[in-house]
């Protein structure tokens, strides 16, 4: 057997079995759910595209004979599956044009702004799907919200000392509404932060496929502002369509905080105290929610303003090569 397909299997292995440890350890839940498509984005990146299928079909198949099909579905719908086709994704690219339409001889390799914009898709469909599994129509919904908040207070509030009767009810109005763009931002996080940890250790192990993509140049493509609009509209919709449309809203609007993000690093070159400055911005969007919805409007705003393209003006005091 080759070596890329033994990679692969044991990649699998591990990421099935993050899994099932997430799966039966509360304590670790959250930690090691968060670093199941890891090993499956490492296999992939470094050793090609039959490594990371051999790997989600493998983890699959194990999760299936260990926790049940049920497990093993959901296993492959949001980590197996998703993982090796934004894989397949990054590792695309074309003869890169040169000078009066000829070849350069370079390749020009899947942009990240692109995947960024196929990962809010799919976060946002995952939570739609979420949404139709707890009920098929608003009311029954909702009904499965109200079902399970009691124990997810219970956990958080063993003595009913926080969170009072009138309080519950409030918060199961407020969770129905907002867990479908919770989940696909949550999930786009996970998925997105996996990938650039993978790609950041197969770079500096020499084992990477591709180029390390320009994470400052990111840019979603400007269709889906059109999306995004659409979305948020939408969400505002009665009913399951508007449960729906939220969680392509809530991904949509994570997208836009990235590319904010990238703006403010780019612009923010040259500043003092710059380090400082961004620590400030990310610990602002992981407390303040209203942060976050100001990177995303800069983000949003970045096609008309051209902040980055300012940045570059001649004179400006900025280092074009760093990384941070």
């Amino acid at each position: 057997m080759s070596t890329h397909l033994l990679i692969g299997a044991g990649a699998g292995l591990v990421s099935a079995a993050l899994f099932a440890s997430a799966a039966v350890s509360a304590a670790l839940a959250s930690f090691l759910l968060y670093l199941c498509p890891l090993p499956l984005c490492l296999a992939g990146l470094g050793w090609g595209r039959s490594s990371i299928l051999i790997g989600g079909l493998a983890a699959t198949v194990v999760m299936a004979l260990t926790l049940g099909p049920a497990a093993s579905l959901v296993y492959a719908l949001t980590i197996a599956a998703p993982a090796a086709f934004l894989v397949h994704l990054l590792l695309q690219a074309r003869p890169a044009a040169g000078p009066e339409g000829g070849k350069s001889g370079g390749l020009e390799w899947y942009p990240a702004g692109r995947l960024v914009g196929a990962a809010a898709l799919m976060a946002g469909a995952l939570a739609g799907v979420m949404v139709l599994l707890l009920g098929p129509d608003a009311e029954s919904y909702r009904a499965s919200i109200a079902e399970m908040l009691p124990h997810i207070l219970k956990a958080l509030d063993p003595d009913d000392s926080v969170f009072k009767p009138e309080m519950v009810e409030n918060l199961e109005t407020v969770l129905a509404k907002a867990l479908p763009a919770a989940f696909a931002a949550l999930w786009l996080t996970v998925m997105l932060f996996n990938l650039w940890l993978a790609g950041y250790i197969v770079a500096a192990s020499g084992r990477s496929l591709r180029p390390w993509p320009d994470l400052h140049g990111l840019e979603v493509p400007n269709v889906f502002v059109a999306v995004f609009a659409g979305a948020l509209v939408a969400s505002f919709v009665p009913g399951i369509i508007g449960l729906i449309a939220t969680g392509f809203a809530g991904a949509m609007l994570f997208a836009y905080v990235l590319q904010g993000l990238a703006v403010i690093h780019v612009y923010s070159r040259g500043v003092p105290f710059r380090p400082l400055l961004l620590a400030v911005v990310y610990l602002g969007i992981l407390l303040l929610g209203w942060l976050a919805i100001i990177v995303a409007i800069l983000g949003l705003a970045e096609p008309l303003l051209g902040l980055r393209a300012r940045s570059a003006r001649p004179g400006s005091s900025s280092n074009n090569n760093d990384n941070d």
